[in-house]
């Protein structure tokens, strides 16, 4: 899923292609992470999922630090990306991640915000912002409530649970559902009325190539001039 978005001022600072990394992760989470990969492909993109031009809920969810972030405020103030991961224990979100984190002095110059979604919470999500030097906003969707707003939750096949069980992931107990759920990872650019201007849905949609799409998705909407 790749949408159009509207014309307007350019952004004139590239962001630098990252590649996906596989440091500090074993040969089963990588294996793990090809096979999900995999299956999302074969799957396909969620019926459910939202896509360009509909509007975005918005959310309240609370920041690695325990405070509470609202869409809302972010976007009236400022273009949106919003980027959705299953996991920091996945080595494919870990690149996704970090390509967010690469582009974010341009996003900024962009006159934009940027967060990232995933379903971890508490201790986890500020050891890996402070280990991995992230300099993002990662908000916790324990529940994956947000992620079903957009659409984008899908129940994991038995092969890939029982996969996730043998690495220490136990997904039915982190969401406390009877089953083994996850959100497609994808991104967004929300303009600061809440509509969605790209959508990028899928096991793709995190690289850092498609992260400067988003990128250049900004440069095409109206908004606050980058500050100089």
């Amino acid at each position: 899923m790749d949408d159009e978005v509207s014309k307007g001022r350019p952004v004139n600072t590239p962001i630098k292609p990252i590649a996906e990394t596989w440091s500090g992760f074993r040969i089963l989470d990588i294996r793990t992470d090809r096979l999900l990969s995999s299956w999302l492909r074969e799957a396909g993109v969620p019926d459910g999922a939202l896509k360009a031009n509909e509007l975005a809920p918005d959310f309240l969810l609370p920041e690695v630090n325990g405070k509470l972030v609202s869409s809302m405020q972010l976007r009236q103030t400022a273009p949106l990306i919003v980027t959705f991961v299953y996991g920091t224990w996945s080595p494919l979100c870990a690149a996704g991640l970090r390509a967010l984190h690469e582009a974010t002095p341009s996003i900024r110059a962009a006159g934009a915000r940027a967060i990232a979604i995933t379903p971890e919470s508490g201790d986890l999500l500020r050891n890996i912002k402070r280990d991995r030097r992230l300099d993002l906003e990662i908000l916790s969707d324990l529940d994956l409530g947000v992620s079903l707003s957009f659409g984008l939750v899908s129940v994991v096949p038995a092969e890939i649970e029982s996969r996730l069980l043998r690495r220490g992931v136990d997904l039915c107990a982190s969401h406390g559902f009877p089953f083994s759920m996850l959100p497609t990872p994808a991104t967004y650019v929300l303009d600061q009325r809440g509509i969605i201007r790209r959508a990028c849905v899928g096991p793709d949609s995190i690289t850092g190539a498609k992260t400067e799409t988003m990128l250049a998705a900004l440069s095409e909407l109206d908004g606050p001039k980058p500050r100089p």
